[in-house]
C-alpha cells in the first residue's frame, strides 16, 4: 500500500508545485540577482522548470496506478505518454496581457473570471479521459487474452471441484490484476482472475513459468468468496486456515 500511497502524494504535490510556478515563474527568482525578474528568458525557462515538475508528478501518479497491471518495459511506456499528456494539458492558463489603448481607463475594466479549462480544453480533457479509459480496457483484455491466462480459466472450468463451489457455467471476469514477464521462449506470471459461476463467485490465483515455451503452474488456486476452503487445482482441497487468535 505504501508503495504505492507515496507516489500517489508525492506525484500531486509535484504536479501543484509546477502550476504554483508556472502561473508566475517570479516565485522562484532571487529578485535581487536579476535588473529585469519579467525579461521573456527568465520567464519562460520558469515555465519550462514548472512544466518539467508536472510531468515528473503526472509520470509518478501513472506509474503508481499502473504497477499492478504492468511491469517493464510496457508500465514505462505508459507512464511516459500520460506523463508527456499531464505536462500539456495540466498546466494552468495564463491570462493574455491586455493592449494599451483598449480599454479607455483602469476604471472602465471589467475583470474577467478565467475558467479553469476552455471548449478547446474540456474537448482535449474528455478525448484524454476517453484515451486512458480505452487504455485500461486494453491493458485487462491483453492480460485475459495471453495464453496462461486462458489455460488457466480452461484448467479451472474443467475442475470438477470448482465446478462444484460455483456452478456451472464458469465465467471468466474482467479486471484481471497481476503480472506477466517474456523474454523469448521463457517468462513468468503472477495473475488473480475472478471468477464466477450461479452457485457463487471467486478468484483464481495463478502462479507459473514459461519454458521452452511452454507454460507450467507453480500454484492453481480457487478461492471461494465465503468459502474458508481453498480449491487446489493441482492436487485437491487445501484444509481450511486456523482462525486468528
Amino acid at each position: 500500500m505504501a508503495r504505492v500511497l507515496v507516489p500517489l502524494i508525492a506525484g500531486t504535490a509535484f504536479v501543484f508545485l509546477g502550476r504554483w510556478i508556472y502561473k508566475d515563474p517570479r516565485r522562484i527568482q532571487v529578485n535581487w540577482v536579476y535588473t529585469n525578474p519579467q525579461h521573456p528568458f527568465l520567464m519562460g525557462t520558469g515555465r519550462v522548470f514548472a512544466t518539467l515538475l508536472i510531468f515528473v508528478g503526472s509520470f509518478a501518479i501513472i506509474a503508481a496506478l499502473v504497477s499492478q497491471p504492468l511491469s517493464g518495459p510496457l508500465r514505462v511506456l505508459v507512464s511516459l505518454a500520460c506523463g508527456i499528456a499531464g505536462a500539456w494539458f495540466l498546466r494552468p492558463l495564463i491570462p493574455q496581457s491586455v493592449p494599451t489603448g483598449a480599454v479607455d481607463s483602469p476604471s472602465t475594466a471589467t475583470p474577467v473570471k478565467q475558467r479553469f479549462l476552455s471548449k478547446k480544453g474540456k474537448l482535449a480533457a474528455g478525448i484524454g479521459i476517453g484515451v486512458v479509459v480505452l487504455l485500461f480496457v486494453g491493458i485487462f483484455a491483453l492480460i485475459g487474452n495471453s495464453e496462461v491466462c486462458q489455460l488457466a480459466v480452461e484448467q479451472a472450468q474443467s475442475n470438477s471441484a470448482v465446478a462444484e463451489r460455483l456452478g456451472q457455467p464458469i465465467k471468466r471476469g474482467l479486471l484481471i490484476s497481476g503480472n506477466i514477464e517474456m523474454s523469448g521462449p521463457s517468462g513468468r506470471a503472477n495473475l488473480e482472475i475472478p471468477l464466477s459461476g450461479p452457485r457463487g463467485k471467486g478468484t483464481l490465483y495463478a502462479v507459473a513459468v514459461r519454458s521452452v515455451g511452454i507454460w507450467k503452474f507453480e500454484a492453481l488456486q480457487l478461492a471461494v468468496r465465503g468459502d474458508s476452503n481453498r480449491v487446489d487445482l493441482l492436487s485437491g482441497p487445501l484444509p481450511p486456515k486456523p482462525p486468528n487468535r
